[in-house]
């Protein structure tokens, strides 16, 4: 064989580990996908624990999603994956599923971060902090977290 078809060979046997690898990153968000639903299941229904389970989860399959990107980008270094034909597919459908989980990661912050503002306001206006106001080195005032409070709840 010539060195030519040894070199063109080898491009192809790449191409195919890196479709390979994107074939496997594809499978993991399906699975990354199923989880966050999960976990903003578990979040409104405040199922604390199952919610911890499935961050662990979570936290398993990002694990495993980093591997396959650090072996993604070592075998696409010499190729175009936007222009090559047999790459390019699978690329768009990653690229399509890392937006939809970094779109239900926003979803899942703004819902969390709006409860613990309206949480806080609650718990400012039922129980005040009687406590010196404090500044920020940048002159607002900084609200004190709630030290304690106990709640009777009667079962």
């Amino acid at each position: 064989m010539s060195e030519e078809n040894i070199e063109q060979s080898e491009i192809i046997a790449t191409k195919e580990n890196l479709v390979s690898v994107m074939q496997e990153e594809n499978a993991l968000l399906d699975k990354i996908l199923e989880q966050q639903t999960i976990l903003h299941k578990c979040v409104r229904d405040k199922d604390w624990e199952t919610l911890n389970k499935n961050i662990e989860n979570l936290q398993n399959l990002s694990d495993q999603f980093v591997e396959l990107e650090e072996k993604r980008m070592k075998l696409s270094e010499n190729i175009d994956m936007v222009s090559d034909e047999t790459v390019s597919p699978v690329l768009s459908e990653v690229r399509g599923k890392l937006q939809k989980s970094k779109v239900e990661n926003k979803v899942l912050n703004e819902y969390i971060t709006t409860t613990r503002k309206f949480l806080q306001g609650v718990f400012d206006s039922v129980v005040p902090q009687r406590r010196n106001v404090l500044y920020s080195n940048k002159g607002q005032i900084v609200k004190p977290e709630l030290s304690s409070v106990v709640l009777n709840q009667m079962i």
